[in-house]
């Protein structure tokens, strides 16, 4: 009979524990969990990503302004710099051929005053005048290769002389003396004729110069024929750019000599140019920007010193700014990839947040069923252990009457009636008592351990160190013949419910007390140490100990280690140990060998982590 009464206790107190396990944990889940119940939809979800998306584009925008704006600063200082750059360019050319004209014809200015000064002087004889003009125009020649041919003229216009350079039959024709404006104008500067072209197309500058008497009578004029090819050669070692080019003007802007000639080319129309420059600026050292050709160009004009000649030297204008336009473009390329590049970035951000909110409303759904599921299975567990309370309740009032009245018969049997019955009868009335009494034992162990299960907690700080003494005070009462010697560890405090911790350390001192009985003496130690976040106990003991290979039955209900050695027990305690301290939020195991004693370590959190709390 106890075979088959066994089995069943056991299959209800395992379904009161794993009941009370679930509900425990469902209900920690609901006190956890933060509440889905304001899940967005799908309104809610699209007006998110929509923010999100008008953020992201707004930060975009922004940071993209912010690189326009210093990209046209960038492009406003490297355009002024290469402004500058020409600027200087220009002018420090324009300065170099200026300086190498004038040089030029400062010499060619003074051949001719050497000669007009010779005209001035002879009077007499013209044969003895034109012998000395030919040994001043000859060395003057030698000094200044760049002058072609001399001539010179009396007041009447004739020939005094004329002399050509070696190698030069095919000179052009010199124009008419110019003696009326000599006549005219008190100027003692060199008067510059236009150009004039051989049969080879090289072009010369005539230049003349008047010969006065010390009364300031016009007595006649020196001629030079100055060659340009000086000039080209010099402006094509110096210039800066093939597409550079120079020109030489008079004072009203008539072109005396460009370089390089292009016959195909209408030069520009200087003489407005300068027009504007002198009613503008009052000066005709200035530069302007001018279409010459097919192309425009940027001119710097500069007057010569002394001399009715203005120097222009001009540059393309695309080759002018071709350095800014590289800049430019690579600049705008850089922009262009950089716009590129935050644009795949927003759109990937704009990409993760979508799929993030999609998750986050994926995980609410998820959440609001999960939580739907829970209040279902909370129902169904608080139905569930209103019906185990009941059946406890039953336990405890409807079946320990029956017991009474076997236990009472019984021994109402055996005192009135044990005489009759031979010794065979006596021991199965025996038995019946036994059987009673160790069928209320286990009702008593069951509902205790229904009652650690289902208990509320107050969590407190407990001095572990007072309550082991005062349990082990209360087992030397009991056992008065005992010599066992209990060493605990001072200062031992945890977090927890008291009443559940004094049942745990009851349950496993009352063990360790059990099963040291048989030696002298018996030693029972508990300390405790920190292990990171856990406060780990061991209860230590020299008692029988057991084999580690049936330690997993150790705290299941019922089960018994050595319950056929005579030390009794229900093997409802050490599960009940196991529930409270899981409920604390801890663990619990052993470790012993036969014949060496047994160790019981359970580890609690320094602060306290309960799996059921008291529901408000």
């Amino acid at each position: 009979m106890q075979f088959q009464v066994r089995p069943f206790w056991r299959a209800i107190s395992l379904s009161i524990h794993g009941a009370s396990s679930l509900h425990t944990t469902q209900t920690d889940s609901r006190h956890s969990a933060p509440s889905s119940s304001a899940s967005p939809d799908r309104a809610e979800q699209t007006s998110s990503l929509f923010r999100s998306a008008l953020t992201i584009a707004g930060v975009y925008l922004l940071i993209m302004a912010i690189i326009l704006a210093g990209a046209w600063a960038l492009i406003t200082q490297d355009w002024v710099r290469q402004q500058r750059i020409q600027e200087t360019e220009l002018a420090s050319l324009a300065r170099a051929q200026n300086e190498h004209v004038a040089h030029t014809f400062s010499k060619a200015g003074e051949a001719l005053r050497n000669l007009a000064t010779l005209i001035a002087q002879e009077k007499t004889d013209p044969a003895l005048l034109a012998k000395r003009l030919q040994e001043q125009a000859a060395e003057d020649m030698l000094r200044t290769p760049q002058l072609r041919l001399f001539a010179a003229y009396n007041a009447a216009g004739t020939e005094l002389f004329s002399l050509r350079q070696r190698g030069n039959a095919s000179l052009p024709a010199l124009p008419q003396a110019s003696l009326a404006y000599w006549r005219q104008n008190t100027d003692s500067r060199i008067f510059i004729h236009p150009p004039v072209r051989d049969a080879s197309g090289n072009w010369f500058i005539p230049i003349e110069q008047g010969a006065r008497n010390a009364q300031g009578d016009v007595l006649g004029s020196a001629f030079a024929l100055l060659a340009t090819q000086d000039f080209n050669e010099f402006f094509r070692e110096t210039q800066l750019t093939p597409q550079d080019r120079f020109s030489l003007l008079s004072l009203n802007g008539v072109l005396l000599l460009h370089f390089p000639a292009q016959s195909d080319e209408a030069p520009p129309d200087f003489a407005s140019l300068l027009a504007q420059a002198s009613r503008d600026r009052n000066t005709v050292t200035f530069e302007t920007t001018y279409q010459f050709g097919d192309s425009r160009h940027i001119g710097v004009f500069r007057l010569l010193r002394d001399l009715p000649l203005i120097a222009v030297v001009s540059r393309p204008t695309d080759v002018a700014r071709a350095g800014f336009l590289a800049m430019k473009q690579r600049l705008v390329m850089g922009v262009a990839a950089l716009a590129i590049l935050l644009a795949l970035v927003s759109w990937l951000i704009h990409s993760d947040a979508k799929r993030h909110e999609q998750a986050r409303t994926a995980l609410g759904r998820l959440n609001s069923n999960l939580e739907a599921r829970v209040g279902r299975r909370t129902a169904e567990l608080e139905q569930s252990n209103r019906e185990l309370i009941a059946f406890s309740y039953s336990i405890s009032h409807d079946l320990r009457a029956p017991l009474r009245a076997i236990n009472g018969f019984a021994h109402a049997l055996r005192e009135d009636f044990g005489a009759q019955l031979d010794a065979q009868g006596r021991d199965y009335l025996d038995r019946i008592y036994r059987a009673s009494v160790r069928m209320g034992e286990l009702i008593d162990e069951l509902l205790s351990l229904a009652n650690v299960s289902r208990a509320p907690l107050t969590v407190r700080e407990v001095d572990m160190s007072g309550m082991a003494q005062e349990i082990v005070d209360d087992l030397r009462i009991n056992s008065p013949g005992r010599e066992v010697i209990f060493e605990a560890q001072p200062g031992m405090r945890a977090e927890g419910d008291e009443a559940l911790l004094r049942n745990a350390l009851s349950n496993l001192l009352h063990n360790a007390w059990k099963f040291t009985r048989a030696r002298r003496p018996a030693i029972i130690r508990l300390s405790a140490r920190e292990e990171g976040e856990f406060l780990r106990f061991t209860l230590a003991d020299n008692g029988i100990g057991f084999d580690m290979a049936h330690a997993k039955r150790l705290f299941q209900p019922f089960q018994q280690l050595h319950g056929d050695q005579g030390y009794g027990g229900t093997g409802i305690g050490l599960a009940s140990v196991r529930r409270i301290i899981e409920r604390h939020g801890g663990q619990i195991w052993a470790e012993a060998a036969p014949g060496e004693g047994a160790q019981f370590i359970f580890a609690l959190p320094l602060r306290a982590q309960v799996i059921r709390r008291r529901r408000k």
